[in-house]
Parts: structure tokens; C-alpha cells; sequence
């Protein structure tokens, strides 16, 4: 069967049309093959928010975005989302609107925790996240006012440090660094001596230590002592004192009593002090005593005769 030259022009045109559908509705995400899952979501503001983009999960894509309408009452936008992957979402999930630094949109099925799996067309909760480019624009802002800052503080202190604040300053600066190498080298004077007293410095090092060890030792003895005395001072507290005070009284008055009776001639002992004939007597016959013993012992004949014995004769 022959087309004609119109047919086949036609069919070229049809099929070229079909393929640029396809090929736009592709670029746009569109898969007419896969219908997927349509949800409903309203927002206050789209925020930007176009036909074609992403739907994320943890940055997953699983749809696109594919009608953004009014809403009736003109109040809020309602947004179709068509998810084409085969995912369970909960019905208290939120989609949040967002976008990166190149100003592309996108939506952000946050997974709520509920068991119940919403159904196609369901409604879920829409959430407008902060622009990233509106942040930038308020840190820009803030960075421009700071510069701004930064330049008056500049000109205030240019107009502060003069020509002989500047010289001083200079000065300042120069004795700072005189006064830091003059430390830095007592510093190094200091670790010299170090290094070569550190023999010394051990000795008296180890000194202490023994004085430590001896008076630690000491202690010991210290504290037998202290609870020697202790024990002597309980001793002491323990005597009587008062019954041994009247017993020395007691003595004390014999002692008088005593010496009276023979400083006044009283008993034999009294009478031998104050007689003064008798005293003499005494000792006449103690010299007479010491005379005969003298005697005595000067001539052994004499013990011989007294004690029975006989006097050795001479030979002839």
C-alpha cells in the first residue's frame, strides 16, 4: 500500500510531535509511563516553588512536583506532589518547601511516625523552611554594617594615633622587646647555673630527704617518750600527797623532838654530847686502845703467849 507525499508528512509531523511531548515531559520529570501517587499539600507561600521539582526523602528523589495552584479563596497555594517510587508515607508526615544555594526549589517529605499510610490525594502538612538565599542576603547585610563599623573604628583610630602617638607607641614597642631578650637571656643565665649546680642541688635534694627519713624516725621516739612522761605525770597525779606531807611532818617533829633531848642533856646519847669530862675520858681510853693494839700487832711473841702458843728458841 503507497501513502501519498501529504500522508507521509502527516505521520512525520504526528510522530515528531509525540516525541517532543515526550521529550518535554521527561525533562520536566514527567514519566507518562508511571502515573505514581498523587498527595496534597498547602502552603501560605510557595515560595518560589515550580512545576517539575524535586520531592526528596533524606535527599532521595521520589517525585516531582506537578501542579502548584491558587487556592479558591485565593488565600494559600495548593500543591500536587506525585511520588513515583513505592514508598509508605505515614499521614502525619510533613512536606517542607526548601532550597539550596543556587536558588533551586525543591520539597522535603519529612516521615512522621504515625502507623496509619496515607492514601492517594491525602493532605499532609506543608512547612516553609527559612531561604537560603534570604539568610545570605541577612548575613550580607550584617557583614555590610560591620565593615561599615570596622571603617569608622579605622578613621577614629587614625585620627587618635598622631605622628608622636605613633613615635611613642614605636618606643613602647622597642622596650617591650628590649625588656623580653632581657629575660630571655636571664633565663638562659638561670639554666646554666642550673645545669651546673645540679650536682649540688641533688646532694641538698637527698639531704632533705634524709632529714625527712631521721625526723620521721625521731617521731617514734618522741612519742614513746611523751607517753613515758605521760605515764610518770599519771603516777605522780595518783601519790597521795597529802597523807605523805603529814608523814614527813611527823619525822620532821621526831627529828626535833630528838635533837632537843640531846642539846639538852638528856639519855645517854645527850650526856655523852654535852658532858665535856666524859667526853675527854672517851678519848683518852680510845688513844690508850690504839696505843696497845699498835703494840699488839708490832710484837707476834706477844699473840703467842695470849693465845697458848711457845716462844721459838734460838739455836746455839
Amino acid at each position: 500500500m503507497k501513502f501519498s507525499k501529504e500522508i507521509r508528512v502527516g505521520l512525520l509531523v504526528a510522530i515528531s510531535i509525540v516525541i517532543l511531548l515526550l521529550g518535554f515531559n521527561w525533562l520536566k520529570g514527567n514519566n507518562i509511563f508511571n502515573t505514581g501517587t498523587d498527595y496534597q499539600v498547602v502552603y501560605s507561600n510557595a515560595n518560589g516553588l515550580q512545576r517539575g521539582d524535586h520531592v526528596l526523602i533524606d535527599g532521595f528523589e521520589i517525585g516531582k512536583v506537578k501542579e502548584i495552584n491558587l487556592q479558591s479563596n485565593q488565600r494559600g497555594v495548593n500543591v500536587i506532589l506525585n511520588v513515583t517510587e513505592d514508598i509508605k508515607i505515614p499521614v502525619d508526615s510533613k512536606a517542607v518547601i526548601g532550597g539550596d544555594l543556587l536558588g533551586e526549589k525543591y520539597v522535603q517529605i519529612q516521615l512522621g511516625t504515625s502507623t496509619v499510610i496515607a492514601k492517594e490525594k491525602a493532605l499532609f502538612l506543608g512547612e516553609v523552611e527559612d531561604d537560603v538565599q534570604g539568610q545570605i542576603k541577612l548575613l550580607s547585610g550584617k557583614i555590610n554594617a560591620m565593615i561599615t563599623s570596622i571603617d569608622t573604628t579605622i578613621n577614629v583610630l587614625s585620627s587618635i594615633f598622631t605622628e608622636s602617638l605613633k613615635d611613642d607607641f614605636a618606643k613602647s614597642i622597642t622596650g617591650i622587646k628590649q625588656t623580653l631578650e632581657s629575660f630571655n637571656n636571664s633565663a638562659a643565665k638561670f639554666n646554666a647555673i642550673l645545669v651546673r649546680e645540679e650536682p649540688r642541688i641533688e646532694e641538698i635534694i637527698t639531704n632533705v630527704s634524709s632529714t625527712t627519713d631521721f625526723v620521721n624516725k625521731s617521731e617514734v621516739e618522741v612519742t614513746a617518750i611523751l607517753e613515758n612522761l605521760k605515764s610518770l605525770s599519771d603516777s605522780l597525779n595518783s601519790v597521795q600527797w597529802q597523807e605523805l606531807a603529814k608523814e614527813l611532818d611527823k619525822a620532821v617533829e621526831s627529828i626535833t623532838i630528838m635533837s632537843d633531848k640531846i642539846n639538852s642533856g638528856q639519855g645517854t646519847l645527850g650526856m655523852m654530847v654535852n658532858d665535856k669530862d666524859l667526853y675527854k675520858e672517851l678519848t683518852q681510853t680510845l688513844s690508850t686502845l690504839d696505843s696497845v693494839l699498835a703494840q699488839f700487832g708490832n710484837n707476834p711473841e706477844i699473840r703467842l703467849i695470849l693465845f697458848g702458843g711457845k716462844k721459838d728458841k734460838k739455836p746455839g
